[in-house]
């Protein structure tokens, strides 16, 4: 090439599309992560009060949703 001005449009081209590329994955992560804490809340919803729910991922982080008695029915709120 020539013309050094399309060497840098190329490198820069590049990057940015590398760029976008690992923002789209992070934020599909993000969104699966958002996904999984919904399922796991509805399902504790739907579980007997003193139930505990854990989602344990291979990377080692874990998110835990404890279920307190006074939550089933409205609670002591005079429902």
């Amino acid at each position: 090439m020539d013309n050094p001005w399309l060497t840098v449009a190329t490198v820069v081209t590049v990057g940015v599309l590398r760029l976008m590329g690992d923002v789209i994955r992070w934020l599909a992560a993000r969104s699966g992560e958002r996904l999984r804490a919904r399922t796991l809340a509805e399902l504790v919803g739907r579980t007997a009060p003193g139930t505990v729910l854990t989602d344990r991922r291979p990377d080692g982080a874990a998110l835990t949703i404890r279920r307190r008695a006074e939550e089933r029915d409205g609670g002591d709120r005079g429902e």
